[in-house]
């Protein structure tokens, strides 16, 4: 670590520290103040809100990842907190253009008007890793051009290293261990983050995704032009469709937001329960919506997977949920890893089993309001359960060794944005009901699956050329009606991992065999 980075680390730790003595002496002093203490924790959060995203927008780095992983956790943090890390999710200082195109030019071994026709110079979003530029390709096809920050890698290094003395400064303080594993945790945010700086795989996890949303006509994943492309740029199709937060928009462009909310909560729900793979950072700038309705998702560098195991766990915990089966809940809790060993399984179901619809009802209510913390500072927050219940359960609760999985915490995020945004654009939506055909999915194989994965022996070899899923499924509709014929280019678009590059003949029958068979699943499902 340089001494640009032991600065950073310093500045970094000296901001966590600030907020951690301001939190413990509010808490200290909380009945001197009496009636003012919401007044005062109000202002301190506000504070302390602005002051983080100013760190970050200043030092840029996984600092700012971190204030957008905070800013959509409503169920933890109070709505002062919100307010301001969500400015977090727009656009920061761009770096000047010549920089960028350095960056490209050294990539792509080639001049910039070699590889683009037009480029434009100033960005359309700049984020804490990269930046997005507008372009388009000698044909004129408009594409994303997405840059990494040149030095990024080492700023990344010096961030992770703070995370890991804040998360222990904290632990020693806060005993943040008692209810997460810390060593889980940063591993995962080390994986994660380290991933993000390798834009071949992000464009990778984009064709997962588009394989796997092959069969939703109500997604819309960017095709990756593989040619423009290396580890530090990635050139893909642009998405010309607007936030999935603009509800001005979306109104008139006529959209229905009900069947809007139910089509992206189904994505999210097919991606965890039925594929197993997931967007872990689905906010608002990275989900937009065509004029047609068509979700369109973009920046895949941050995903998760759920296990075979977890799969069903989860599905186990939602039916759980939906037939009121307290001792279900638990059970599945436990299977999760939620509850450590030696707690009391039946106590607990016991104790919610009343009060299962009141808890999911109240949940839900917090997505559309504030946060359980400010709502509880403020006693805004009405509970359908008495106070007297309440603080009956929270004792018992407190006793008993609950901890949050570490590869449960960029699903959790993924889950709460999700959710937040379904619930923004419809309040009323039955979140329990939509997810019931993908939990049944997700406990038992059908034969549609089981096609799908036959499907699948022919698509593995064509991994590195599936076109976009409309694209795909367009061919198969021709195949099907008699009029199609199938027309490849002159060359197929190389792929990056040179070691398992393929011969064109063996593309060529690998995509062959994948059009045949989802005009088979196609046909099939039709019936």
């Amino acid at each position: 670590m340089g001494l640009a980075g032991i600065r950073r680390y310093l500045a970094t730790l000296r901001l966590a520290v600030l907020f951690a003595v301001q939190l413990w002496w509010l808490r200290r002093t909380r009945f001197l103040r009496g009636q003012r203490q919401e007044q005062a924790a109000s202002a301190l959060y506000a504070r302390q809100g602005r002051e983080f995203v100013a760190f970050a927008t200043r030092m840029g780095g996984l600092i700012v990842k971190l204030g957008q992983f905070l800013s959509v956790r409503i169920d933890l943090l109070p709505k002062e907190y919100i307010d301001e890390l969500s400015r977090l999710q727009d656009a920061l200082p761009g770096l000047p253009a010549e920089q960028i195109i350095r960056v490209i030019e050294a990539e792509l071994h080639r001049p910039l008007a070699q590889i683009y026709r037009t480029f434009d110079r100033l960005p359309v979003a700049a984020a804490s890793l990269g930046q997005v530029h507008r372009a388009t390709l000698p044909d004129g096809t408009p594409v994303a051009v997405k840059v990494l920050r040149p030095g990024i890698e080492k700023v990344v290094a010096t961030d992770l290293t703070s995370l890991r003395a804040i998360l222990r400064l904290f632990d020693r303080f806060f005993h943040l261990s008692r209810m997460i594993d810390l060593d889980v945790l940063e591993a995962d945010f080390t994986a994660t983050f380290t991933n993000e700086l390798d834009y071949a795989l992000e464009g990778l996890h984009a064709e997962t995704f588009q394989r796997n949303l092959l069969w939703d006509m109500h997604v819309d994943i960017p095709q990756i032009f593989w040619e423009r492309s290396s580890h530090r740029v990635l050139t893909m199709e642009y998405m010309d469709g607007v936030r999935i937060d603009d509800l001005a928009a979306i109104d008139a462009f006529g959209i229905d937001r009900h069947e809007l909310a139910v089509n992206l909560a189904g994505v999210f729900f097919h991606m965890v329960l039925t594929d197993g793979f997931f967007h872990a950072d689905p906010h608002p700038g990275n989900v937009f919506v065509r004029r047609d309705g068509v979700i369109q998702l973009i920046d895949f560098g941050m995903v998760g997977t759920v296990t075979d195991a977890d799969r069903a766990r989860y599905a186990d915990l939602v039916m759980a949920m939906t037939r009121h089966d307290a001792m279900g809940i638990v059970r599945a809790l436990r299977a999760l890893g939620f509850l450590g060993p030696g707690a009391d399984l039946r106590r607990l179901a016991t104790m919610i089993e009343p009060y299962i619809a009141a808890i999911v009802g109240d949940v839900s209510r917090m997505y559309t309001s504030a946060s359980v913390v400010g709502s509880m500072m403020s006693g805004s927050f009405d509970l359908t359960i008495d106070a007297a219940t309440l603080e009956q359960m929270q004792r018992f609760i407190f006793t008993q060794p609950i901890v949050l999985p570490g590869q449960a915490t960029f699903l959790g995020k993924a889950l709460v944005t999700v959710v937040g945004l379904c619930l923004r654009l419809d309040p009323d939506l039955d979140l329990l009901a939509i997810c019931g055909p993908y939990v049944a999915e997700a406990t038992q194989a059908g034969a549609f699956e089981w096609l799908t994965k036959r499907v699948g022996d022919g698509a593995a070899m064509a991994r590195n050329a599936v076109p976009t899923a409309r694209r795909l499924l367009a061919l198969a509709e021709r195949l099907d009606d008699g009029t199609f014929e199938l027309e490849l280019g002159e060359a197929v678009e190389r792929r990056l991992r040179a070691s398992q590059q393929q011969q064109t003949r063996h593309i060529v029958r690998a995509v062959a065999a994948l059009v045949a068979g989802a005009v088979v699943v196609l046909r099939w499902r039709r019936r």
